[in-house]
């Protein structure tokens, strides 16, 4: 299964545009593998807060990384997308009837557990600006 192709926008395009189909194929799998773990998760009656789940969590934050580094703020309202943005919902609907919002959730639970409100970027400029 390949998640990203039921993205139908101007910016998946882009962004295969960018990228060789190799690279694009290579994003796909990754996603695909942090996906399907996560979901059998939400299966098996895992809770958000278990290591398991928290652990592919820190997979798929790694796996966002290599895009953009987000703050917490900035990953919790990616996560909130999921469950909002039709295209992000239907993709981890594809996998398992409930997955975005468990997803939106363990990602909200990680973030505060792992990730600074303000990136170090940020606070460097600020501290530049004082």
């Amino acid at each position: 299964m390949n998640p990203l192709s039921r993205f139908n926008s101007a910016q998946h395009s882009s962004l295969h545009a960018s990228v060789s189909q190799e690279k694009y194929n290579e994003y796909a799998a990754g996603h695909d593998q942090i996906a399907k773990n996560i979901a059998a998760l939400l299966v098996g009656g895992h809770p958000i807060d278990s290591t398991e789940v928290q652990h592919w969590i820190g997979r798929h934050y790694e796996f966002v990384c290599q895009f953009w580094t987000p703050n917490r703020i900035a990953y919790k309202s990616l996560a909130l997308n999921y469950t909002l943005d039709p295209a992000f919902k239907a993709t981890y609907e594809a996998y398992e009837t409930g997955l975005a919002l468990f997803i939106q959730k363990a990602i909200n639970l990680w973030a505060d557990q792992n990730l600074p409100v303000e990136s170090p970027a940020t606070n460097s400029q600020l501290g530049a600006q004082t």
